[in-house]
């Protein structure tokens, strides 16, 4: 009915020699949800019709009431008509919404002779609303080429210049289509983004997080307790890194030796030989580090020191003790030689009388208690003040008994 109602409306403007006609300006306008758009429309009439009233509606159809556009509940303060001479009229429709999204029409009300006459301007402009979305790749990694993307489900009516925001923060870019391009990206262009048309900064995109991931970097080693390690006490290694995402395994080296393969790496009883250098690589599915290598230096415990200080102690108190001992001897056996050579000295410069007295001094049964002390006297000359007396040899049997 409602097609029938349009065809016989069009065999009428064509019967009147095209004196009715009409242009919309777009017939499918896309237009950003938030933003203002303007419908326009162009006619004719014939000269012996008179309007008297002309309206926008939307949906018309048959059996429905074509309500003036200022009356549909929802367009309350939204709707304004704009005239530019008698045959323009235009819709400015602010603050779209996703229920828009209808065919406006201009419906002309009019006497033609005198006979109320009513037109309908069919079909008329198909209102689509979008809104702006930012579109990023699944997987970002650092180093790689990563580009944004600023869509809408239609074409919007003109090619708009695009803005950038990071974390709500503008992005000063070069460009202004809808692309952002990060090249090389880095772990820092982690955030989230949105875009905007420009003129329309407050409409922004939804926020879409661009997740950039990347190996284990800044790995290093802490050890616990930190300080001198003594031999028999419990010391951790642990290892941190910066990756994302995370570590998924971590392993210990000691030298070129695998260790362990835990975040923490505890040698409870530690010994000398766990003494060395130890590090640890890190990896997620991105790749692995290795850290910096830290030393290990075992200290031995006071007990142990106070075993070896002792047996060097004793060890070199054996070396002295010999040593005494050895120029004890080498002393005795000087001065025995010495007395040696002495007597015979004597005996040979002595006379026949001199080498008598000698052989009687020898003689014990010839001795007197006068004639022992002088044969002493005689015997034994006062030596040399480099040459130990009795007294020394004394002293030196008292040191050789206290050291043995």
């Amino acid at each position: 009915m409602f097609q029938l109602l349009l065809f016989s409306q069009l065999m009428i403007l064509t019967a009147l020699g095209n004196e009715w006609s009409k242009n919309y300006n777009q017939e499918n306008l896309c237009a950003l949800k938030g933003s203002t758009v303007i419908m326009n429309l162009t006619y004719t009439h014939p000269t012996d019709y008179t309007v008297k009233d002309r309206f926008w509606i939307i949906n018309p159809a048959p059996g429905k009431e074509w309500n003036n556009l200022h009356n549909e509940p929802g367009y309350s303060g939204r709707v304004q008509y704009l005239e530019h001479g008698q045959n323009h009229f235009s819709l400015r429709l602010s603050d779209v919404k996703e229920t828009d999204e209808h065919m406006y029409c201009v419906r002309v009300l009019g006497e033609k002779k005198r006979t109320k006459d009513k037109y309908l301007f069919y079909p008329g402009v198909t209102l689509t609303v979008t809104e702006l979305r930012v579109e990023t790749p699944e997987n970002v990694v650092e180093g790689n080429k990563t580009v944004l993307v600023c869509n809408t489900t239609c074409s919007l009516s003109e090619t708009p210049a695009f803005i950038w925001y990071k974390n709500d923060r503008l992005i000063d870019t070069k460009n202004s289509n809808n692309t952002l391009t990060l090249q090389p990206t880095k772990a820092g262009d982690a955030g989230r983004y949105n875009c905007a048309v420009r003129g329309y900064d407050l409409l922004r995109s939804p926020a879409r997080t661009l997740n950039v991931r990347y190996h284990p970097k800044n790995v290093s080693v802490s050890i616990s307790p930190s300080g001198e390690i003594v031999e028999g006490s419990s010391v951790t290694l642990t290892c941190s890194s910066d990756a994302n995402p995370p570590v998924q395994t971590y392993k210990w080296f000691k030298g070129t030796t695998s260790v362990g393969t835990e975040k923490t790496y505890t040698i409870s009883k530690i010994s000398s030989e766990d003494s060395g250098e130890y590090k640890c690589k890190c990896s997620n599915e991105v790749g692995h580090h290795y850290s910096n290598s830290v030393t290990l230096n075992v200290l031995l415990s006071d007990s142990t020191v106070i075993v070896y200080v002792a047996v060097g102690l004793g060890l070199f108190g054996l070396a002295a003790l010999l040593s005494a001992l050895f120029w004890l001897r080498s002393r005795r056996q000087k001065k025995v030689a010495d007395e040696g050579d002495y007597q015979h000295s004597s005996l040979q410069n002595a006379g026949p009388s001199a080498q008598n007295d000698t052989y009687a001094t020898l003689d014990p049964a010839s001795w007197g208690g006068d004639d022992v002390y002088h044969t002493l006297a005689i015997s034994h000359p006062s030596p040399a003040a480099d040459t130990p007396t009795s007294h020394d040899y004394e002293n030196t049997a008292e040191f050789e008994l206290t050291q043995i």
